[in-house]
């Protein structure tokens, strides 16, 4: 029972992290500039993101504003078509550069530069922490997040590019809070509801637009 908790638990926390701070913050505020948002939410947001153990968001950000230059192509850092399949679905792909103009003004901001410096401090800090509160905690807060972030964005990079210049998927917004229409967003990366069922759209448009 106690584990049945966790795990339902643990999916309501996914999909506050997917919504607030992978989709909205992460995506669609700090790549594509589409709305502003408060620095409490920036704060809380960012923490989301470390829990869920996306990196470096600098890092992550300059590689989707590069994907977005050179989407389905050579030059794509994640097109599964160049890169490969279960490198891109595992995200164990790696970009040996990124052009400084992807990153450049990132580095006026200094919450994602300390996160950018201090990820894997973080990382570490959190799940033991959170492992020495209880391991079934561990699991709901720490681990699942960390899963739940690495299947989704694995599936939008090969799924939601099955075709060039993205594929609209709407299962996928189980992980990926309603950025399944990715056909949609590739249409127009300043659009920020792609569809009437993009849960992290609307929310964006209620809060933020």
């Amino acid at each position: 029972m106690l584990l049945l908790t966790t795990i339902i638990l643990g999916l309501i926390w996914c999909q506050i992290i997917s919504h607030f701070g992978a989709s909205i913050l992460l995506h669609r505020y700090y790549c594509h500039k589409q709305f502003n948002v408060p620095k409490w939410f920036e704060f809380i947001g960012l923490a989301m993101l470390m829990i869920a153990v996306i990196r470096t968001p600098i890092g992550w950000i300059a590689s989707h504003r590069m994907h977005h230059h050179h989407s389905d192509t050579a030059k794509d850092p994640h097109s599964a078509k160049h890169v490969g399949f279960w490198k891109v679905l595992t995200t164990s792909w790696d970009i040996p550069n990124i052009p400084s103009r992807y990153a450049r003004d990132l580095y006026d901001n200094e919450m994602l530069v300390f996160c950018h410096n201090y990820w894997k401090h973080i990382w570490i800090s959190v799940w033991i922490i959170s492992f020495a509160i209880h391991p079934y905690f561990f699991i709901g807060f720490a681990l699942m997040p960390f899963l739940f972030a690495k299947i989704g964005f694995g599936l939008l990079n090969t799924i939601g590019h099955r075709e060039d210049g993205g594929s609209n998927v709407p299962w996928l917004n189980f992980f990926i809070a309603g950025e399944g229409f990715h056909k949609n967003h590739h249409d127009d990366s300043k659009q920020v509801r792609l569809h009437k069922w993009d849960t992290a759209g609307w929310i964006a448009e209620k809060i933020f637009k």
